[in-house]
């Protein structure tokens, strides 16, 4: 139980929600550039998404230093680390996808046309990179 509270008090407090609307935003811009790139671009999936997650993320490195986690950590040191979190976190949460939804799509949605997949696949990278960035930037990219 003592855990449960902890890992509740860890995520429940001003950081997340400051967090989460920079990061609403933050998606909805990915998300849209990403589709757009990949479905009306011709872009592969990996280049698209990428592409806006590096894009978002100039925005995203400077409202989370400043108002998400107002950390006073030096700038250089918060710009390497900011950007080694998104990175592993786009890796892992890239990489995840691309194990998990070709078996999804045989196994759970055999006849999901591509468009409605892509959308799928785009919105699966994007909340598992959410979940491992909050952590990650919680934790170390911005402290002190």
């Amino acid at each position: 139980m003592k855990l449960i509270k902890k890992l509740f008090g860890f995520f429940w407090d001003k950081s997340l929600l400051i967090f989460a609307i920079i990061g609403g935003l933050n998606t909805v811009v990915s998300m849209v550039g990403s589709f757009l790139l990949r479905n009306y671009a011709g872009w592969g999936l990996f280049a698209a998404t990428a592409t806006m997650y590096a894009v978002c993320s100039v925005a995203s490195f400077y409202f989370n230093r400043k108002y998400s986690f107002k950390s006073k950590a030096p700038l250089g040191q918060s710009i390497f680390r900011f950007t080694v979190v998104v990175t592993v976190c786009f890796l892992l949460s890239y990489g995840l996808n691309h194990l998990a939804m070709p078996w999804m799509r045989a196994n759970w949605f055999p006849n999901i046309n591509e468009l409605w997949y892509s959308a799928i696949q785009i919105v699966g990278i994007q909340v598992v990179f959410t979940l491992l960035n909050y952590v990650g930037q919680r934790l170390w990219a911005f402290k002190e």
